[in-house]
């Protein structure tokens, strides 16, 4: 089971009530929501379902699969000055970088790849390294499938074992759309 649900961030009060409706509506799951020591939300009692959450100004995105996931977005016309921060990566990866669509995308790969671990951006960012499409932790390739994509005006990065592309992308409250590789 894989699904990527996104909506209108205003459509919710906040983003704990979104994901108990969208449990609830689409899996009949009353969910109580926990959180790691590093933050990581997860249903409480459910070992057999995961999510992971990502926000832009205007977009709430909610992955959910039978696996550990992860998911970033950015908006596809943020505006970030992003040279000191690609000073920081990896110099392989520095070379893949040439201008602020290749930082974003880089960005929410290395991001949702952050999430998956359940790690933390402060701890794990810049041990990432996000080149020819695989990432690594070190010197570790790490055993996951990263599905990147625009949908809604963003950037959006899966990360979970499996290839995320084949998910059911819901917009809610609305209907089931395809997402657009990118």
């Amino acid at each position: 089971m894989q699904k990527l649900f996104y909506t209108d961030k205003n459509t919710f009060t906040d983003t704990e009530t979104a994901i108990r409706e969208i449990f609830l509506r689409y899996f009949h799951i009353d969910a109580e929501i926990e959180r790691s020591e590093n933050g990581k939300p997860f249903l409480k009692g459910k070992s057999d379902i995961f999510f992971s959450v990502s926000h832009t100004n205007s977009t709430l995105f909610i992955a959910v699969s039978d696996e550990n996931i992860g998911i970033d977005a950015e908006q596809i016309d943020r505006d970030v000055y992003f040279l000191p921060i690609v000073k920081r990566f990896p110099f392989a990866e520095q070379k893949e970088i040439k201008n602020l669509s290749d930082f974003l995308r880089h960005w929410v790969v290395k991001e949702s790849a952050v999430k998956w671990l359940g790690g933390t951006l402060a701890r794990d960012l810049y041990k990432l390294q996000f080149t020819n499409s695989t990432i690594k932790y070190g010197e570790l390739q790490l055993p996951v499938q990263i599905t990147p994509f625009s949908l809604n005006g963003c950037f959006v990065a899966v990360c979970c074992e499996r290839d995320f592309s084949q998910a059911e992308i819901v917009a809610y409250p609305l209907k089931t759309l395809q997402e657009k590789k990118i």
